[in-house]
């Protein structure tokens, strides 16, 4: 609670058993409260929090690639023109070393 009665939106809940805990996760997570919806979940440190968000945001990311790419290459579905990059000119550097298969004069 702020210094004027006001709610800050979230707390914590230490539970005497791992049991309890579970259970309070299962029976009120997504509860409505007045009019918003409970969020409960295990506690977890910040850096293995942001390390599971970071998975699942990659995991949903990659989800979403494949279904674009799925839809891009239906069979009988629309067509896209695919524009290839020119080959690259063969480029030689002055600091680069060419190793020829013959010596340039003979031995």
């Amino acid at each position: 609670m702020t210094e004027d009665g006001r709610s800050k939106g979230f707390g914590f809940v230490c539970f005497s058993t791992p049991e309890e805990a579970t259970r309070a996760v299962t029976e009120m997570n997504g509860r409505i409260l007045v009019s918003k919806p409970l969020y409960v979940a295990l506690a977890q440190r910040r850096e293995d929090r942001k390390a599971h968000l970071a998975s699942q945001y990659m995991q949903r990311v990659a989800g979403m690639r494949m279904q674009q790419m799925g839809q891009m290459f239906q069979p009988g579905g629309t067509s896209y023109f695919m524009p290839t990059m020119p080959q690259a000119q063969r480029f030689y550097s002055p600091q680069m070393a060419q190793i020829r298969a013959t010596p340039r004069w003979p031995a």
